[in-house]
């Protein structure tokens, strides 16, 4: 069958340009989960950067990691020194609440060493100044490797939704099959069973009929197998359109399993045809289950 777009939730992209790398990983998540590793220098990048993710991106926790050199080759390694204005700035405020709320605690040097910003790149203020200007284009190559990545996983993942399907489809032609000999044998078997409380005495044929569609409907398959091939015509149309599918197919995953599940309560007939229903019902379940498996995995 013809498939749309469809991207899987995991995936990794590495972009490197000089004094910088941009690294993207994403798995799956129920939402759209960003997760940030940034540099101070590029902080302020962050905004625009995540727009583009989102007009990108449905579901999945991604994260994202930029690493600035300072302009000398290596991430992570420039030269860095203590913002002593932040410093400055975080005991002022101390020492003035320590005066207005009368507390006697000094400042803790483990407490100065958490704040945010502490440390700062020293010297390279030009270097972050480049680096700000190539990420744009760093950030957009590393989400299109993302992007076809997911895409590469997505559309195997699709063609083996696609061929399981058709798998289901063909259990529930073979149940279909046995429906007539599931009636047969469930109606032969009420009659003996009249026939055994009524002690070898005559069996009034309206009554009969009357027990037996009694007994039809409370076994009748019918409903499950009509809505079990609107589901599957639903999941074939759902990976023809491709797009933000993930949901939905689950969704149609969980109402198949209810569907199998209904067909199994109902098929318990120890006569041939309901074992045999019940087997083909059980390798469907099967089916369905590694269905369900599958599609959490997409967008």
């Amino acid at each position: 069958m013809k498939m749309g777009r469809i991207y899987s939730m995991t995936g990794y992209a590495q972009a490197l340009v000089p004094g910088l790398t941009v690294t993207l990983k994403s798995v799956n998540h129920r939402f759209l989960d960003l997760r940030w590793q940034l540099p101070a220098e590029l902080e302020g990048e962050q905004a625009n950067l995540e727009k583009r993710l989102r007009a990108s991106l449905r579901r999945g926790h991604v994260d994202i990691r930029i690493q600035f050199d300072g302009g000398d080759g290596e991430p992570g390694t420039a030269a860095m020194t203590m913002n002593w204005s932040l410093v400055e700035t975080y005991l002022e405020a101390h020492a003035t609440l320590s005066a207005r709320l009368d507390l006697r605690d000094p400042p803790r040097i483990s407490e100065l060493l958490r704040i945010p910003g502490l440390w700062i790149a020293a010297g390279n203020d030009g270097a972050a100044s480049a680096a700000a200007g190539l990420l744009p284009d760093a950030f957009a190559s590393a989400l299109e490797q993302l992007q076809a990545a997911r895409l590469g996983e997505g559309e195997a993942l699709g063609r083996d939704v696609a061929q399981r399907l058709e798998a289901v489809a063909q259990e529930v032609g073979a149940i279909a099959n046995h429906r007539a000999a599931l009636e047969a044998a469930q109606l032969e078997r009420l009659r003996a069973r009249m026939q055994e409380l009524l002690a070898g005495a005559a069996v009034n044929p309206e009554r009969l009929l009357q027990e037996a569609a009694l007994q039809a409907e409370r076994s009748d398959i019918s409903e499950e197998l009509t809505r079990i091939d609107a589901h599957l015509a639903q999941c074939r149309a759902l990976l023809a359109s491709g797009g933000e599918i993930g949901k939905r197919l689950d969704f149609l995953a969980q109402e198949l399993n209810r569907e199998v599940n209904t067909m199994l309560s109902k098929t318990t007939s120890a006569a041939a045809p309901g074992l045999r229903i019940a087997e083909l019902a059980l390798g469907l379940k099967a089916e369905v289950e590694k269905i369900r498996e599958q599609v959490q995995n997409l967008e």
